[in-house]
């Protein structure tokens, strides 16, 4: 009896610290990131702490309910969010701006959302698009939100900012300039450890 509840001590122990080693942690930002695959890298601000996991990071100064940005990719050819609309390669920034506008208004929880901006865009030196819009959270509090896209080959590369209206978005808006202005496409590592880049 006592050895079957070690054992299953030992196996709650461990799965406990399995799961724990899982979870991807927050860590000080501040300089230059490239997520696992390197298939980009950008300057996150000082005094703000991020989470990175696959081809996507999450940064935040202080809670992400008070201000987030994200950066991520996506390959083309897989639905984006609750659209039936599909990104393909070789579209145009500004078909590709419909569909990721179409995936965010069809998103639940953005019913009653105001699309206020859907602009050309460079980013990393290349044609893309610009989408601002506000909506209310759950609770009633405006939100606004910035996102920026490019499509590149198979991928597209998306950076978003949102934040309360009130305060934090003007606040830490420059800062996510700034990740934007630095973000740079890059060829994935595997790529780059053949010398083909």
């Amino acid at each position: 009896m006592i050895g079957t509840r070690r054992s299953a001590g030992a196996a709650a122990l461990a799965l406990a610290a399995g799961c724990a080693a899982a979870r991807p942690t927050w860590v000080p930002a501040g300089g230059t990131y490239s997520p696992p695959s390197g298939r980009y890298a950008l300057q996150l601000p000082d005094g703000w702490l991020l989470r990175g996991e696959a081809d996507r990071v999450l940064a935040s100064r202080d809670g992400v309910f008070l201000q987030r940005i994200d950066v991520g990719r996506r390959e083309v050819g897989k639905s984006l969010g609750s659209t039936k609309k599909v990104l393909a390669r070789g579209m145009l920034p500004q078909e590709v701006a419909e569909v990721v506008q179409d995936a965010i208004m069809s998103s639940p929880g953005m019913q009653g959302s105001t699309m206020l901006e859907n602009a050309p865009a460079e980013i990393d030196g290349r044609p893309g698009f610009k989408l601002v819009f506000g909506y209310k959270d759950p609770d009633g509090l405006k939100v606004r939100a910035v996102f920026y896209g490019v499509l590149v080959e198979d991928s597209l590369y998306e950076l978003s900012y949102r934040a309360p209206e009130r305060h934090y978005f003007g606040r830490d808006l420059a800062a996510f300039e700034q990740v934007r202005a630095s973000f740079k496409v890059r060829a994935p590592v595997a790529v780059r450890a053949s010398g083909a880049e």
